[in-house]
């Protein structure tokens, strides 16, 4: 009987002890299973934010793309010329105002010399004028005259600035060439009206002059003066 009931107890010592390793196991289990799904649901997490940066990344890029290609479009089509010039007086870029006023195409005027294009009178100032922007630094102002494929001079009014970052020459044109005509025009008239003017003292004069001499031989012949001086 004795053995009987020692199997039995030990029997359901066993059965206790199993079915605490088993509780222990699903408990293990049950973390582990927690664990993974926690592991997941932060990996999907990341994942989203990973998307959503991305889409915000696309979105800053096209935002940036467009705001460049409007840059390109106002530097490109401004009414004014726009000339970048390297140190060496090279043209490194301009738009299309600034190819007209100088008379070429883009592509014929990048990478070549700026003085190419100015006029022979003009010369010595330009090269004066550009010598001291790159030696002092500071914003300068200066009318030059172009060089034309015809015999039409082309005047422009000229705004330069060296970047100090990049060593490069800024500059604006803007094509004065109507003013100074109108300026040339005026000087022109005006030389006339002096010379215009001088003729007509010079024939008062003379008038008075001969006045003078008719009243006296009239005085001398023993007549009265005719004009009253």
């Amino acid at each position: 009987m004795k053995i009987q009931q020692n199997d039995k107890s030990e029997a359901k010592e066993l059965r206790q002890k199993a079915e605490e390793k088993l509780k222990n196991r699903k408990s293990t289990k049950v973390l582990q299973e927690v664990d993974i799904s926690k592991l997941i649901h932060e990996l999907q997490v990341h994942q989203i934010e990973l998307e959503m940066q991305n889409e915000e990344l696309t979105k800053a890029r096209e935002e940036a793309d467009a705001s460049m290609e409007k840059y390109v479009d106002l530097y490109d089509f401004a009414p004014f010329g726009y000339v970048t010039l390297s140190e060496e007086k090279n043209i490194t870029d301009l738009n299309f105002s600034a190819a007209s006023l100088l008379g070429y195409d883009r592509s014929h005027l990048k990478n070549t010399r700026f003085g190419l294009y100015i006029a022979p009178e003009s010369l010595d100032l330009y090269n004066d004028f550009f010598e001291r922007i790159f030696q002092f630094r500071e914003k300068r102002s200066c009318e030059l005259s172009l060089r034309s494929k015809t015999d039409k001079a082309i005047y422009v009014h000229i705004d330069a600035l060296v970047s100090e970052s990049l060593n490069i020459c800024l500059i604006t044109m803007i094509d004065i060439t109507k003013r100074k005509e109108m300026e040339l025009e005026l000087q022109k008239a005006m030389y006339q009206l002096k010379e215009l003017n001088s003729y007509f003292l010079s024939r008062e004069i003379r008038m008075v002059d001969l006045k003078k001499e008719i009243n006296e031989l009239l005085v001398k012949s023993g007549c009265e003066k005719e004009f009253l001086m």
